[in-house]
């Protein structure tokens, strides 16, 4: 189990970092095109938005793996460990509820509006709009790998890493 997690974990910061490398090359492209030649593609505009909108949707689910995602625990810190443990648990099932509510509803919007082609790339929306379920079925595998943490013995996720070579194992810690 801990082995398909490590797996999932450098996938997604292998897409999120590629997409961040990207999109900031493409926009220093495309400012440097737009300002010094006058040059505007639309079609590559839109590719670096959409890049954008992956790596906000891809990052929130990663966030919630490392336990970088935003909290204000004043009410939590004073709460003891068990509560504690139960009120991460329901926080993770709602998002798991509210995750499956946006994939199904998801589903239903790419397949009504879907099919309907961008005028400037020529792809269809439902292309984009895809990232929409696939994200979120990554928050709801985050969210039970979150779950199951706290029954059976899940090792934490490497938090910024780029391999597993350059951080020693027992030095980890996201928080």
């Amino acid at each position: 189990m801990n082995k398909t997690i490590k797996v999932v974990d450098k996938i997604i910061s292998f897409i999120l970092s590629t997409l961040v490398a990207i999109l900031a090359i493409g926009i220093i492209l495309t400012v440097f095109l737009r300002y010094i030649f006058g040059i505007s593609y639309s079609s590559f505009e839109e590719f670096l938005t959409i890049s954008f909108a992956a790596i906000v949707f891809m990052g929130s689910a990663l966030s919630i793996r490392e336990k970088q995602h935003i909290q204000i625990s004043y009410f939590k810190d004073s709460l003891s460990k068990k509560k504690q443990e139960i009120l991460d648990i329901t926080i993770m099932a709602f998002i798991i509820f509210v995750s499956v509510v946006i994939i199904n509803y998801s589903i239903k919007w790419i397949s009504m509006v879907g099919s309907i082609v961008s005028p400037s790339s020529g792809i269809p929306m439902g292309v984009y709009y895809s990232l929409v379920p696939i994200s979120f079925f990554f928050t709801i595998f985050y969210c039970v790998v979150d779950i199951l943490s706290h029954f059976i013995k899940i090792n934490p996720a490497n938090c910024g890493y780029f391999d597993d070579s350059t951080i020693p194992e027992d030095n980890i810690s996201c928080i």
